[in-house]
């Protein structure tokens, strides 16, 4: 089941991922934790530690899976967060965890 990260925030449990897609372009904010971030249609996926933040697409498949700890991330509409482009491109294979996304 896709969530559409509706929330202002979410934790995500270690190893737990959430999936879902965003209506608009919204950046998400990592206040804690590291996560490992997928956007369908995006070369690389990208780690994302505490203090960092992305812009989501809009109407693209998006998995958000917490690292070895909790992770809080903050749903920030309107505020500025770096764009894909501007990221490092960090070719990994994550840490799957349990290896099923919760819905939220």
């Amino acid at each position: 089941m896709l969530v559409k990260f509706a929330k202002e925030s979410y934790t995500i449990p270690a190893g737990a991922a959430v999936s879902g897609k965003v209506a608009s372009p919204q950046a998400i904010h990592i206040a804690s934790g590291r996560v490992w971030l997928t956007v369908e249609g995006l070369e690389a996926d990208h780690w994302l530690n505490a203090g960092e933040s992305f812009t989501l697409p809009a109407d693209r498949l998006i998995v958000i899976e917490a690292d070895k700890q909790a992770s809080l991330i903050e749903m920030a509409t309107g505020k500025a967060a770096i764009s894909p482009a501007h990221l490092p491109k960090r070719h990994a294979t994550p840490h799957l965890g349990a290896g099923k996304a919760q819905a939220v």
